[in-house]
């Protein structure tokens, strides 16, 4: 019998979306929309896909541990230096590397309540002692509680602007607030996940605060809105030193080259993901006001979904949901629904009206 860390347990389980197949299989359903991993609705553009096809020849060879090519794109598409890239396999890889790095028995990580499963997962993973720190009312990040919460022992502290699973968005002057006030002693972790749906006037992305001090790391991914989640990559910016030492803790060849040469090529789509972020925008104000006609009180979003708690447990309201075939995510008391194509959307409102969620 293996003998396991003591504290094992303690470490909560990531529990994803259930698949599409999987949902078909359990209740015979031919039609399916899911709605519950946040994920873009339409597939890679024709050109990405054909760069897949490609890489996907030279399987048989290690891809470039140092993902050269795609960082030195990033740091063109974000004007900072290559060095200040770090490539990994999704932003949730990247959370981990830190985590081992920053972290470990002695220490903590202070972050927002509810915010992105991935920050207590990591900080127990590294023996790290979580402080969640609840959001305000409205959702909204308590930027004085979080730094108030900061201790002698905090290595890293996480800010999810948009936030998953709320959606709603610090402002950008209220994150430097809080950067220049921690301590430098204290890695300051911007999680930028959604950065490219955020449309509000006041939402900044701290790339270039990232680029330019030493304990501030902005981490984006392209499993979002350039639809490669099934692809694993997204990227840190930081600076040169702080990403050497933080790469110390990530497997090497961990970024598969078909990834690679997704991504790269996906950063030259600039035209046509405006049009996705339109799309987006569009869909997530018709959920909103939908659901608000309706009295759920979705949270205010920046990011491809929305947040609301139902009068009626969580799980069986998704349940009911699925048994319809719609699947979207519940989460302790609320319901997040991801946005979908305009009849997906459309869907779920008539199977919300079906149901009788409130």
């Amino acid at each position: 019998m293996p003998r396991y860390r003591s504290d094992l347990q303690s470490i909560p389980t990531y529990v994803p979306g259930k698949p599409v197949d999987e949902v078909a299989r359990e209740l015979g359903l031919n039609h399916i929309s899911k709605l519950a991993s946040n994920e873009c609705p339409t597939e890679p553009f024709p050109e990405v896909v054909d760069a897949i096809a490609t890489a996907a020849k030279s399987a048989n060879r290690y891809p470039d541990s140092g993902a050269y090519a795609l960082r030195h794109a990033i740091g063109v598409r974000n004007n900072v230096d290559p060095e200040a890239v770090w490539v990994g396999s999704g932003s949730s890889d990247l959370l981990r590397s830190v985590s081992l790095a920053v972290g470990g028995p002695g220490t903590s990580a202070v972050f927002a309540d509810p915010s992105f499963i991935m920050y207590p997962i990591a900080t127990r993973i590294c023996g790290s002692e979580p402080i969640p720190v609840p959001l305000k009312s409205g959702y909204a990040h308590d930027l004085d509680a979080m730094a108030a919460a900061i201790r002698p022992d905090t290595t890293v502290v996480y800010l999810c602007s948009p936030n998953n699973p709320t959606g709603g968005h610090i402002p950008g002057d209220a994150v430097r607030d809080f950067i220049d006030g921690a301590p430098t002693s204290v890695l300051i972790v911007v999680d930028e996940a959604y950065a490219e749906y955020a449309t509000a006037p006041d939402y900044r992305s701290m790339v270039d605060v990232a680029s330019e001090l030493p304990n501030v790391l902005a981490l984006r991914t392209f499993s979002k809105v350039y639809g490669l989640a099934g692809l694993r990559v997204g990227y840190g910016i930081g600076s040169p030193d702080l990403l050497s030492n933080l790469r110390r803790t990530q497997a090497p060849f961990s970024v598969a080259t078909v990834a690679q040469q997704a991504a790269l090529v996906s950063l030259e789509m600039s035209d046509r993901l405006a049009v996705r972020v339109k799309e987006n925008d569009d869909g997530r104000t018709y959920l909103i006001e939908a659901l608000a006609a309706r009295g759920a009180g979705p949270a205010p979003s920046q990011a491809n979904f929305v947040y609301f708690v139902p009068n009626r447990p969580a799980a069986e309201v998704a349940a009911d949901f699925m048994a319809q075939g719609v699947i979207v995510r519940p989460l302790g008391p609320a319901i997040r629904v991801s946005v979908g194509t305009r009849s997906e959307n459309q869907e779920f409102i008539d199977v919300y009206d079906r149901i009788g969620s409130r």
